[in-house]
């Protein structure tokens, strides 16, 4: 015991002094500094750039004409100027002015001032002065008409400096009695752009002086005797209306009486303020000439319009006609009077046999046959009153829409169509004038036509004799006016049921002449079903071939024109519950295939006790898959504090609930189809990270696995950032950061590759500073395997290969999977179909070697940008051929909606046997994650449709 109480202490101390060393070595180990070498500093290199020299023009030194004109013209292409250089050339243009003796190059001066006073930075004020100078002593009308130019740019640069306005306005009209017209047009012009109509000017062109207001000055010109002067006079009035300036009433009489003016550019300017005064001034008193009878104002301006309408000017008539349909304040007499045609013959107001008839009745005298010329006409006209040209608004329209080019016609539909939708009893009168514009020889005409009584449909109702005209369009071979009447027809109301049937029969005929019109007949015939059921039920026995006795055959239901039948019929059937008794058994049958076929042409029939196409068990479906998806999401709350196998299972089961949730509801499948995209795409990673912690890096077969996971993920990933819209940024950034663990895995399968190594590291490092920046601009927190990458950003364009390698391993430790938050209403980009159907048996036969052409007629739903949406062709050697489409292909039916209609020419090397190609629709949109390098497959939008062809044997 002695010894032991000796040794204890021995034995303590030697212990405490092993921890004393064993903490000093491992304090030392981990606290010893490290000195590296010291990076070398980037050096940027500042390149100061030799100040450009200064512009100096040297008009002194030209010894002759022409090398002052080059040497202006070579200062006018160095345009623009440095602001800092313009004073000195100002300048010296100015100085060399006075002493220029060629007038052309003294115009040419006053042009570079013109330009160079409206450089920003460059005080114009300052130059009027020196203009105003040089005019007094200018003697040429061009060049003082390029300077008063120049006074008009230094005063737009200064608005609201009235009293250089005022200067400028007043040495402006001291150049107004110029001889040349030139001169007294831009003074003109700057009246219009720096005065205002009631500002007074002295006026000291008579004896002594007075004042007067602008607006009586351009009056006053509006009789120059140029005729250009006239129309700038014109031009300045409408200018003060463009500034918000308010016009006086009083120039209303000048411009109709330059109505009349035999230059065109008068007239055109002069019924655009007739157009202002009526709308300034509707309901002011005008006097018809020659009564004494007041109009309103807006009335005699709309029949001084009208009556341009003749003019021989088609520039003319179409701003004529165009005008007329934005005065909707004109009264209806003068409304109804435009679409009343009267003829004059032999001096006499053409009757009609009616009007003639209820003449002869109300006098009681009828010629007996016994005196010669005992019926001839007692009204006589006149033949100095009668003026052809003179019409008034009699007839505008009629001419209007008769006219013989194409453009006149046109605005004359687009007014009559606007003052009709505001007047349901002109509607009713221009009916007649619209249909007959149906048979016009120019497609455009027919389609603008067809639109316009479309747009009135509310107003309307359509007759037997106009049912003649119109129906005669569905045999047009234009796909497009026959669709757009048909578009017509869905909207428009029919008055009896023989108008209903002719229709029907109508459409039938269009569907037997073009069978690629079988949609759009279909639609047809569902709108006229649910706007016409009270027409349709004393037809149902006709259209349906019933019979109260025999039992009739039961058609067939592949045939497109009895669908279109059941449509119109079973669309109707829902207003009108007599109806549904008549229906046999196989129109119940064919009732269900077709309610499982086109849903959305259908409509769901009720029948006390029934209710036929939609149980309660799968309206209940559709009210609960909502709460699902969100109870799915609710459990992948957590998945991201879960190791990899617990998160395996989750996902798996998630996903599986999510596809049936996609075949069950259609209102959440696009909703459920994008949450399991994403959540599939977390399974492939996860499998990808297990299995590199289990092979060996650089095995053959775990790369092949690797690339060919990796390329199904970038697949997945790109389909989640084109196809489904409503995506938030936040949504968006989970995806790309799983495009970037793909890339990741895919970049450290491939750095064994010595000859792609450097496009690989490039490609990557693209990538994540691509993804870097769009979090950044949208503020969003990365998770911690892209925090990590973040973090070593700037050192992975200069580390060596293996330090590259590293960093990769060392940011998929940190890997975990995410869920996948979705708050917006998701939707998906998908295209249907329609022609070619791939149905047919009947192959498409063309010499090899040749060109054959496939129609192909598809619906876009959901796509932002139809300009990348390509069309796929793959042949039976598996060469694939992406088509262009032009422009002209896409048609827009609504917001996010487009039809497509094209053709696809097929050319192949000479076959031996018939064989099928596959045709697709595809979006070939470019990537987002900047990866340029490595462009992705083309995302397929509906599936591939085969066409069998069988081209002939070539001979020789």
């Amino acid at each position: 015991m002695i010894v032991y109480r000796k040794c204890a202490p021995i034995s303590i101390l030697v212990q405490f002094n092993m921890a004393a060393l064993l903490k000093k070595r491992a304090v030392a180990e981990f606290s010893q500094v490290i000195q590296e070498e010291p990076k070398p500093i980037k050096r940027l290199k500042l390149i100061q750039r030799t100040p450009p020299p200064e512009i100096n023009l040297d008009l002194e030194g030209a010894t002759s004409t022409y090398e002052t004109l080059q040497r202006l013209l070579a200062f006018e292409g160095n345009f623009p100027v440095r602001g800092e250089d313009v004073s000195g050339v100002v300048r010296e243009l100015l100085d060399h002015y006075p002493r220029e003796k060629e007038a052309v190059l003294r115009w040419k001066v006053a042009s570079l001032l013109a330009r160079l006073v409206q450089l920003p930075g460059y005080n114009a004020e300052a130059l009027a002065d020196d203009i105003i100078r040089l005019l007094k002593t200018e003697k040429s009308n061009k060049a003082i008409s390029q300077l008063v130019e120049v006074l008009r740019k230094i005063g737009m640069s200064s608005p609201y400096n009235m009293s250089l306005n005022h200067q400028l306005i007043t040495t402006s009209k001291q150049y107004l009695r110029n001889t040349g017209h030139i001169a007294r047009c831009s003074c003109l012009d700057l009246i219009g752009d720096l005065g205002s109509p009631d500002q007074v000017i002295e006026d000291s062109s008579q004896s002594g002086s007075s004042s007067m207001t602008i607006q009586k000055l351009l009056m006053g010109f509006t009789q120059d005797h140029d005729p250009r002067v006239r129309a700038r006079a014109f031009q300045a009035m409408l200018q003060f209306h463009q500034r918000g300036l308010p016009l006086g009433e009083g120039i209303y009489q000048h411009a109709c009486s330059a109505l009349t003016d035999d230059y065109r550019g008068v007239r055109l300017a002069a019924i655009k303020l007739v157009w202002v005064l009526s709308h300034l001034y509707p309901e002011s008193l005008t006097p018809v000439p020659d009564s004494d009878e007041k109009l309103r104002l807006v009335d005699d301006g709309f029949t001084k319009i009208c009556n341009m309408i003749n003019d021989i000017s088609m520039i003319v008539r179409v701003e004529a006609a165009t005008l007329l349909g934005s005065l909707h304040q004109v009264s209806p007499k003068f409304l109804e009077q435009t679409l009343d045609k009267k003829l004059m013959s032999n001096m006499r107001k053409k009757e009609s046999a009616h009007e003639r008839a209820k003449e002869h009745f109300s006098s009681g005298q009828w010629a007996t046959g016994q005196k010669w010329a005992d019926d001839a006409p007692k009204e006589h006209v006149d033949p100095d009153a009668v003026s052809l040209m003179n019409i008034g608004a009699c007839g505008a329209f009629v001419h209007g829409l008769e006219d013989e080019f194409l453009e006149v016609r046109n605005a004359s539909l687009d007014s009559l169509c606007e003052l009709a939708v505001q007047s349901s009893s002109f509607a009713a009168l221009s009916q007649d004038s619209i249909i007959d514009m149906f048979n016009d020889e120019i497609k455009s005409v027919r389609l603008n036509a067809i639109n316009s009584l479309r747009k009135l449909s509310h107003l309307l109702t359509l007759r037997e004799d106009q049912l003649e005209i119109i129906l005669g369009v569905l045999q047009d071979f234009s796909g497009s006016t026959r669709e757009a009447l048909r578009n017509m027809l869905c909207e428009m109301k029919l008055a009896t049921k023989e108008c209903l049937n002719t229709c029907v029969m109508s459409l039938l005929d269009n569907l037997r002449r073009y069978p690629q019109d079988k949609l759009s007949v279909w639609r047809c015939m569902q709108h006229l079903g649910k706007h016409h059921a009270h027409l349709i039920l004393p037809l149902v026995p006709e259209l349906l071939c019933l019979h109260p006795y025999f039992d009739t055959p039961e058609p067939d239901m592949e045939d497109p024109a009895y669908i279109s039948i059941l449509l119109l019929v079973f669309n109707s059937a829902v207003n009108t519950p007599t109806m549904m008794p008549m229906f046999q058994g196989h129109v119940w049958r064919h009732y269900y295939y077709l309610k499982e076929s086109i849903p959305d042409m259908l409509p769901v029939l009720q029948v006390p006790g029934k209710i036929y196409g939609e149980t309660v068990q799968t309206t209940r479906v559709k009210s609960d898959s909502g709460q699902f998806v969100q109870q799915s999401l609710r459990q992948l709350e957590n998945i991201g504090t879960m190791d990899l196998t617990a998160a395996h299972g989750l996902l798996d089961m998630v996903v599986r609930d999510l596809q049936h949730i996609t075949k069950l509801d259609d209102n959440s499948a696009a909703s459920s189809e994008c949450m399991s995209l994403f959540l599939k795409c977390q399974l492939l990673l996860i499998k990808l990270t297990k299995q590199q912690q289990t092979l060996p890096g650089n095995s053959s077969v775990a790369n092949d696995t690797v690339i060919s996971t990796t390329d199904k993920i970038l697949s997945m990933t790109q389909r989640l950032q084109h196809i489904y819209l409503g995506l938030g940024s936040v949504e968006l950034s989970l995806v790309r950061q799983t495009e970037l663990k793909a890339r990741t895995l895919q970049t450290l399968s491939r750095l064994s590759d010595l000859q792609e190594l450097t496009n690989v590291r490039g490609r990557f490092n693209s990538q994540l500073k691509t993804l870097h920046r769009y979090m950044t601009s949208h503020q969003i927190s990365p998770d911690a395997f892209t925090t990590n990458l973040f973090s070593i950003l700037d050192s992975l364009d200069t580390c060596s290969d293996t330090e590259f390698r590293k960093h990769l391993q060392f940011s998929l430790k940190s890997f975990k999977a995410c869920a996948f938050p979705m708050v917006n209403k998701i939707r998906k980009a998908c295209v249907v179909l329609h022609e070619p159907t791939g149905s047919s048996d009947n192959p498409i036969k063309f010499a090899a070697g040749l060109t054959s052409a496939v129609a192909v007629d598809a619906t876009l739903e959901n796509i932002q940008t139809p300009c990348h949406v390509k069309l796929q062709v793959k042949y039976a050697d598996q060469q694939t051929q992406l088509i262009t489409l032009s422009p002209d292909a896409f048609h827009r039916l609504g917001q996010l909606r487009h039809r497509l209609q094209s053709q696809v020419l097929l050319s192949h090397a000479p076959w031996s046997d018939s064989t099928h190609v596959e045709i697709s629709v595809v979006l070939d949109a470019p990537s987002l994650s900047g990866d340029h390098g490595n462009k992705e497959q083309v995302i397929q939008l509906c599936d591939p449709v085969k066409v069998l062809v069988s081209p002939k044997a070539f001979k020789r």
